[in-house]
């Protein structure tokens, strides 16, 4: 972990004990860095970070984790695939909802919503010794994991899912947010979501269609905040 705390870097050399070449970022808990990404447009609350790399069955893998509950002292650890080429570089890699998957994730079936890499409302902290106020975060009461404060403005980002036409898509909420849920895939609109005030969960859905493996964005507009517990493809 550098002096920015956010990302894990690399050093490479002959030996193994000296003569050690700084090489770059492998993963950055707020994407800082990839594609140019400054700290003021990280995509998530970012931290202190912890990790190593790992062959697993012949896929090297980057093991980090991202932060829950407005702190760096709680965190969520995550997995990416990397690649070591021949020449010893190891290209910087997004943060991703796909973990060990080995690929896109499938739209079918149901996800926990707190596997998005992407948390946003535009104004995220580096996170010092306290607590945050009025950011989006992932959270939990008992064993119910779910993502709290999702605000005006809020992104929701998952990579990837791979699409295979017509889906239907369910969002697991409640809260005292009224107004409108975009949901993206890639970068186009595919749905509208209205969004009204529920004190207990509820279920909300759109259909949509799409083909290929793209990025799942959510984004909300309106009054009040709400709470996002799970995504359903039906």
């Amino acid at each position: 972990s550098s002096q920015h705390q956010h990302e894990l870097c690399y050093a490479t050399s002959l030996y193994p004990d000296r003569e050690f070449v700084f090489g770059g970022t492998i993963i950055s808990n707020g994407d800082i860095g990839i594609r140019n990404r400054k700290p003021e447009d990280r995509v998530a609350f970012t931290g202190n970070n912890h990790g190593s790399i790992v062959c697993v069955q012949g896929q090297w893998y980057v093991f980090y984790h991202r932060h829950t509950h407005k702190t760096m002292f709680s965190r969520q650890g995550c997995a990416e695939k990397i690649a070591l080429l021949p020449d010893g570089r190891i290209p910087q890699v997004f943060m991703t909802s796909c973990g060990l998957n080995d690929g896109p994730l499938k739209a079918q079936g149901s996800y926990p919503a707190v596997i998005a890499c992407v948390l946003t409302n535009g104004q995220m902290p580096h996170a010092e010794n306290r607590i945050y106020e009025n950011i989006p975060y992932i959270t939990n009461e008992g064993e119910q994991r779910f993502i709290a404060d999702i605000g005006d403005g809020t992104e929701i980002g998952y990579r990837f899912f791979s699409f295979t036409g017509a889906a239907r898509l369910a969002l697991q909420l409640r809260g005292s947010a009224a107004g409108v849920l975009s949901v993206f895939v890639g970068e186009e609109k595919a749905a509208e979501l209205a969004i009204e005030p529920a004190r207990d969960w509820v279920r909300v859905s759109c259909a949509f269609a799409a083909v290929g493996t793209h990025a799942l964005t959510l984004r909300y507009r309106g009054a009040g905040t709400l709470d996002l517990q799970e995504l359903a493809f039906r």
